[in-house]
């Protein structure tokens, strides 16, 4: 990517929800030494809807697409972290990545060094 070799800051906007979608850009990040950062701002339903209502017409997102986009990953991007659920639990998500070294503080029993590549 010419931009992120030229070292312009680059945003890919809710390309993230999808899993499929975020893995690909990480990679990419990652091919071109930039850093890889997600924002999810956990905006209700009801207020995505009013939003696109507002845009001009010609900007519109078919309104199907927004709830089942919502329901697909609104329960997955902001759930509460649940210990015994590896894909709630935030260590054992670090612990799994390739590109996450989880490392236990001397001395600590709780305390754990995460460094990323």
């Amino acid at each position: 990517m010419i931009s992120l070799d030229a070292g312009w800051d680059v945003v890919a906007d809710a390309q993230h929800a999808n899993p499929e979608y975020a893995n690909e850009l990480a990679r990419l990040a990652t091919r071109h030494g930039a850093i890889w950062r997600t924002e999810d701002f956990d905006v209700p339903l009801d207020e995505l809807l009013r939003r696109n209502e507002a845009r001009p017409r010609a900007d519109h997102v078919p309104e199907e697409y927004i709830r089942s986009s919502w329901k697909r990953f609104h329960h997955v991007m902001f759930r509460p972290l649940n210990p015994e659920d590896p894909n709630g639990n935030l260590l054992k998500r670090m612990i799994a990545d390739p590109y996450v070294r989880v490392t236990p503080v001397r001395g600590e029993s709780d305390v754990f060094a995460c460094n990323f590549t």
